[in-house]
């Protein structure tokens, strides 16, 4: 009987703990303007008929420089860094940067609206992270 209340208590608190995912929509660079992964802070849509994610490249890396100088953090140390950029390996600095990403097959994802990339928001870059 205790094992089954132990085991009844722990699925009730990781069905609460991933219920509070952090929202992390106030990092998504493009606002209201194109949908939002709200779990990683990365805006995404439809560009040129491809799916599109923002990404982390030469903007996210002076933002965090910037933050770690501000909190005395060691700017030699780089896994403070990286703890800084992706707390979760997926969080996205607020910063213009976007790349086309991955199908899941290592091709480009066509589209014709934004929702055509929901499946795709959270796949990796397939181009280069940039600014243009």
């Amino acid at each position: 009987m205790k094992v089954f209340l132990f085991v009844g208590l722990l699925t009730a608190l990781l069905a609460f703990a991933a219920a509070q995912a952090e929202d992390r929509s106030a990092s998504c660079y493009w606002g209201d303007k194109q949908p939002c992964h709200t779990e990683s802070g990365c805006s995404y849509g439809c560009h040129k008929r491809l799916c599109w994610s923002q990404c982390n490249g030469a903007c996210a890396i002076k933002v965090v420089m910037q933050k770690l100088i501000a909190e005395g953090g060691s700017i030699e140390n780089f896994n403070d860094f990286w703890k800084i950029v992706m707390a979760d390996g997926t969080n996205c600095v607020k910063c213009p940067e976007w790349c086309y990403i991955d199908d899941g097959d290592k091709g480009y994802q066509s589209c014709k609206e934004n929702s055509e990339c929901d499946a795709f928001k959270a796949n990796q870059c397939l181009s280069h992270c940039a600014m243009f």
